[in-house]
């Protein structure tokens, strides 16, 4: 009897073994293959980490890194081993430790994300500009960093900035050449075409003085007295658009008088209001053809495009107290349809205003919406 319950016993125990060998055996699988899962992970998270397209590292509040990738050492341009420690400043020939620092201090003062840019080095230099974007971590003593190469995003913004303060002198010449040009037009009509005129009507009181009413020739002379008169009415509205002749002689207020004057009795169906405040009397040359090329634009594009029964020009001269230069007011409104100003407008009338407006340094901005009109403000400095 007990020597059965011992074999039994024995059977038990072998079984047991063998079980909790297998089950020893899964484990030690199940581990090694999450080991093999974890340092694949670990060594997927070190390749995306160390060769990220950016520079990642972390520096104290002293400005010392503590870590940092190979993307940000390769930017940095030293090994990784000799820049853990050392001060962030000290990697640069030529940096402004002041901004940084500011920078720093900015950081580790703030609770979200900070972002500045700067010179490292000369502009010849294909490492000249870095941007930096930092968080500070939630212990307060360190933070992470983000480091890019900027350089040439930098040297293509100089690149832009310097093209378009060319095309801005081109502009400005291209105004003083294309002014220059309708000066001389706008003399040569009415010295050449005026004078002409001139000998047409004398002749013509000629044959008025020596031929009766009721004879052909009479009635053909009228016809050429008639004639002449719209000749000259065509030439004179023609002068005005080239050159207004009392732009130079009366000044700005005159001419904006007789622009106004002629352009209501071209388009007699939209009133038309002129508001002048302030003295206009003595702008110079280069803002009295500007203000009046200005509005000239806008009231043909007012014409062409809005449909209005109304619009109104407001000039003003400001003096503020203090201050060096005095400022140019203009406002053109109207109550026409008015226009999305998202969407992009194909006409030239508006850019060519804008570029009027930063040849003299100014500002323009238009407020319009389908059915509500438009407003067109231009706030130009006068320089003494």
């Amino acid at each position: 009897m007990n020597q059965r319950t011992d074999q039994r016993s024995n059977r038990y125990r072998r079984f047991d073994d063998h079980a909790i060998r297998s089950k020893m055996e899964l484990l030690s699988d199940q581990l090694q293959t999450q080991q093999l899962e974890l340092e694949e992970s670990r060594n997927r998270y070190a390749d995306l980490y160390d060769h990220a397209p950016v520079g990642y590292l972390t520096v104290d509040k002293a400005g010392n890194i503590l870590s940092i990738n190979l993307t940000g050492a390769s930017l940095l341009r030293k090994a990784r081993p000799f820049l853990i420690g050392k001060s962030f400043t000290s990697c640069f020939l030529d940096i402004d430790q002041q901004s940084f620092y500011h920078y720093l201090q900015e950081v580790f003062n703030s609770s979200g994300n900070v972002t500045i840019d700067l010179k490292i080095g000369d502009t010849q230099d294909p490492l000249s500009f870095i941007r930096l974007e930092s968080t500070v971590t939630s212990d307060k003593n360190m933070c992470r960093m983000v480091m890019s190469d900027i350089s040439q995003l930098r040297k293509m913004i100089n690149l832009n900035r310097d093209l378009l303060s060319e095309n801005r002198q081109l502009m400005k010449e291209l105004f003083r050449v294309q002014e220059k040009e309708r000066r001389r037009l706008a003399r040569e009509l009415h010295d050449e075409l005026g004078q002409w005129l001139t000998a047409i009507r004398v002749e013509n009181e000629v044959i008025f003085n020596y031929t009766e009413q009721n004879s052909p020739i009479y009635t053909s002379a009228e016809a050429i007295k008639n004639c002449t008169e719209k000749m000259h009415q065509v030439i004179r509205t023609m002068l005005h658009r080239l050159r207004p002749l009392n732009l130079d002689t009366s000044g700005l207020p005159d001419a904006l008088s007789e622009l106004k004057k002629q352009w209501c009795s071209r388009h007699s169906q939209i009133t038309l209001e002129l508001k002048l405040k302030g003295n206009l009397a003595t702008l110079g040359e280069k803002y009295n053809i500007t203000v009046f090329r200005l509005i000239q634009e806008a009231l043909n594009n007012i014409y062409k495009h809005s449909e209005a029964t109304w619009a109104q020009i407001s000039l003003n001269r400001e003096t503020i107290e203090n201050a060096v230069d005095d400022f140019l007011s203009l406002r053109i409104e109207d109550n026409g349809k008015g226009y999305d100003t998202s969407q992009q407008f194909t006409g030239l009338g508006l850019v060519g205003m804008r570029e009027r407006v930063i040849a003299l340094d100014g500002r323009m901005t238009v407020r319009s919406a389908p059915s509500e009109g438009t407003e067109i403000n231009i706030r130009l400095p006068l320089r003494v």
